[in-house]
């Protein structure tokens, strides 16, 4: 089988994870990977910001945690190390579907290099509020008030369990026109 169809395949979200933090270097190729994800008209509207910082995962996590009214106390990034944080420029018109491969794009990387993540939702309603403009801030990352639009979050590291198994895949989904 072809090598990225078999990534394809065995890509799986888990929403459980190890506290080891993957090789920085590992992590940098991951992010680079959504640098050449596909994207409408050349737009370099996209932004990915790593946070591997614990005082500001955790703040993360707990405005994550109220945004999606969870209980407090759990941890919608599933003890997930590393949390990239992809947020777009809200004027470029394609900005969801831009961030949305990257995400994509950036799943099947960490897959290759045998690390696990899940798709995390909310940063939208993050960057609307102060700690998604400390982000912003802090990431370096020069903006006007209400520029940039959260896209998503990738829980990034090593998997604490076993691989969940495929569901089946529905082949009626698919329809030809010859």
């Amino acid at each position: 089988m072809n090598e990225v169809m078999e990534t394809i395949r065995k890509r799986r979200s888990v929403r459980s994870f190890l506290p080891t933090t993957p090789p920085a270097d590992i992590v940098r190729d991951i992010v680079e990977a959504g640098l050449y994800a596909p994207r409408s008209a050349g737009s370099e509207s996209v932004r990915t910001i790593v946070i591997t910082d614990k005082i500001m995962r955790q703040k993360l996590s707990e405005l994550n945690c109220r945004i999606g009214h969870w209980k407090k106390g759990f941890d919608p990034f599933y003890g997930a190390p590393v949390i990239l944080l992809v947020v777009a420029e809200k004027d470029d018109v394609d900005h969801i579907y831009n961030g949305s491969i990257a995400i994509a794009t950036m799943m099947l990387a960490a897959e290759s290099f045998g690390l696990h993540s899940c798709w995390i939702h909310r940063a939208k309603e993050e960057m609307e509020q102060p700690l998604g403009q400390e982000i912003l801030s802090r990431a370096g990352i020069f903006f006007r008030p209400g520029q940039f639009v959260g896209i998503g979050h990738l829980a990034l590291g090593y998997i604490s369990g076993t691989v969940p198994e495929p569901a089946p895949r529905k082949v009626s989904r698919i329809s030809y026109i010859s």
